[in-house]
C-alpha cells in the first residue's frame, strides 16, 4: 500500500494508527499488571513499582495517545499540514524506548538507567514540539481548541522538563526542598497542562461531530481555559513554596473542570444522533468521573481529606475514569476512520465496501465499557480503602476489560491485512 495523505492534510493515516496501537498495547500491559501490583497499590504510592505502572498508564497510554490522535486531528480542526512526517516517525521509535527504559528502570530500581531513559523521552517529546511550532507558524486562527492545544505544548515541555530533573535528582540531587511537594507539583502539571487542555480542546472540535450536535459556546468555555491556564501553576507554587495558594489553585482547577462538564452536556442534550455508539458511551461515561475526582482533589487541597491511599483514588478517577475512558472512546472513533479511509475509501464506486460501524465489534466494546467502567469506579474505592483484596479483584475486572477493548481494536485493525483487490483499467490491471 501507498503512504497516501489523509483528509485534511492530515499525515498518512499509518502514523497516527502506529501511536495508537502503541498506546493500547501499554493500556493492556499496564491494566492486565494490576492485579499482581495489589499488595503494593494498597500501600503508599511512592513505590519502584508503582511507579513503573503510573508511567506506563502517563507515558505509554495517555501521552501516546494524545500524540497519535493530534497528529490526524490537529490538521484537521486546525487547518494546518503537518511540518514533518519523517520526523514524527523517528521520535516515535525515540519514545518508545524512552517510555520502555523508564518502565523497566523504575520496575528494577536503577536511578542511573532511569535517568538516560527519561533523557530519551525528552528528546522524543522535543521532537514533537519542533514539528507542531513549525506546523503552525505564523497561526493566526486562535480559537478555544487552538490556545487549549498551544497550551497542551506548553504543559508537555514543562511536565517532561520536570520529570526529567526528578529523574536526575535521584542520580544528582539537583532539587531544592522536600520531594514529595516538587512530585505532586510535576503530577498536576501534567494532568492540568498537559492532558486537560488537550482533552478539552480537542473535544470542543469532535464531540458535535461525534454526537451531531452544535459546537459549544458560552460561559463554560472561559471557565475551562483560564481555569487551566492559571489554576495549575498557581496549584504548583503552592505544593512547593507557598501552601496557601494550594486552595485558591485547586479551585480555579475545579471551575475549569465544571466548565467542560457543562459543555459535554450541553452537547449531549442538543443532539441529532438518536443512538449512541459504544464509543460515544465511553465518552459520556467519562464525564461523570471527572466531578468525583475533582470533588476528592478540593477535598485533599482543603485538608477535609489526606494521606495516600486518598491520593491513590484520586488519580484513578482522573487518570483512569475520565482520561481513560475518553482516550478508549475516542479510539473507537477514531482507529475505524482511519482504516476505513485506508483501505477502503479508494474503492468506494468501484466495488461494494463495508459501512464504517461495520468495521467495529460491539459486543466486544461492550463488555469493555461494562469491565472499564465499574473496574475503575471500584478501584478508586479500593485503592481509598487499602483492601489489597479488593484491589486484586477490581484490577482482574480491568484487565479483562482492556483485552475486551483490545480484541475490539484488533477487529478493525485486522481490515488493514485485506488483500488488495485488483482493478480492471482500459490498460489492463492496476492494484491498489
Amino acid at each position: 500500500m501507498s503512504s497516501r495523505r489523509g483528509a485534511g492534510g492530515a499525515p498518512s493515516v499509518t502514523l497516527p494508527l502506529a501511536y495508537l496501537a502503541a498506546a493500547a498495547a501499554a493500556f493492556v500491559i499496564a491494566l492486565t499488571g494490576l492485579p499482581w501490583l495489589a499488595p503494593e497499590l494498597a500501600g503508599h504510592y511512592y513505590h519502584p513499582r508503582v511507579l513503573a505502572l503510573t508511567h506506563t498508564v502517563t507515558l505509554g497510554w495517555i501521552t501516546m495517545s494524545i500524540l497519535g490522535a493530534s497528529y490526524q486531528l490537529i490538521p484537521v480542526v486546525l487547518e494546518r499540514s503537518l511540518w514533518s512526517e519523517g520526523l514524527a516517525r523517528w521520535q516515535l521509535g525515540v519514545l518508545l524506548v524512552g517510555v520502555t527504559g523508564m518502565v523497566v528502570h523504575f520496575w528494577i530500581g536503577t536511578w542511573a538507567g532511569l535517568a538516560c531513559a527519561a533523557a530519551l523521552v525528552g528528546l522524543g517529546v522535543s521532537m514533537h514540539l519542533i514539528n507542531v511550532a513549525a506546523s503552525l507558524r505564523r497561526f493566526e486562527r486562535w480559537t478555544f481548541t487552538a490556545r487549549l492545544v498551544a497550551l497542551g505544548q506548553v504543559g508537555l515541555a514543562l511536565t517532561v522538563l520536570f520529570g526529567t530533573a526528578l529523574a536526575v535528582n535521584h542520580v544528582w540531587p539537583i532539587l531544592p526542598g522536600e520531594l514529595f511537594p516538587t512530585l505532586h507539583a510535576h503530577v498536576h502539571l501534567a494532568l492540568a497542562w498537559w492532558i486537560a487542555p488537550m482533552l478539552m480542546g480537542v473535544s470542543a472540535r469532535v464531540f458535535p461531530m461525534f454526537l451531531l450536535s452544535p459546537e459549544p459556546r458560552g460561559w463554560p468555555g472561559p471557565l475551562q481555559l483560564y481555569g487551566l491556564l492559571i489554576g495549575a501553576p498557581v496549584l504548583a507554587m503552592g505544593l512547593m513554596a507557598m501552601p496557601a495558594l494550594i486552595a485558591p489553585g485547586a479551585l480555579a482547577l475545579a471551575t475549569a473542570a465544571a466548565g467542560h462538564v457543562a459543555w459535554v452536556i450541553a452537547m449531549a442534550r442538543g443532539r441529532k444522533r438518536p443512538a449512541l455508539d459504544w464509543g460515544l458511551r465511553f465518552i459520556l461515561t467519562a464525564i461523570g468521573f471527572l466531578p468525583l475526582g475533582t470533588a476528592l482533589g478540593l477535598a485533599l487541597a482543603l485538608d477535609l481529606a489526606s494521606g495516600p491511599r486518598i491520593a491513590l483514588a484520586y488519580t484513578v478517577l482522573l487518570l483512569g475514569g475520565w482520561v481513560s475512558l475518553s482516550i478508549v472512546g475516542m479510539m473507537l472513533k477514531i482507529v475505524p476512520f482511519l482504516v476505513w479511509y485506508r483501505v477502503y475509501s479508494p474503492l468506494v464506486g468501484r466495488r461494494p465496501v463495508p459501512v464504517l460501524a461495520e468495521l467495529g465489534w460491539p459486543a466486544a466494546e461492550g463488555v469493555a465499557w461494562a469491565l472499564l467502567t465499574a473496574g475503575f469506579l471500584f478501584l478508586a474505592g479500593a485503592a481509598a480503602a487499602g483492601n489489597a483484596s479488593w484491589i486484586a479483584a477490581s484490577g482482574a475486572a480491568l484487565a479483562l476489560g482492556s483485552l475486551s477493548f483490545a480484541a475490539a481494536l484488533g477487529r478493525v485493525l485486522s481490515h488493514l491485512a485485506a488483500p488488495a483487490p485488483v482493478l480492471a483499467t482500459s490498460a489492463g490491471t492496476i492494484t491498489r
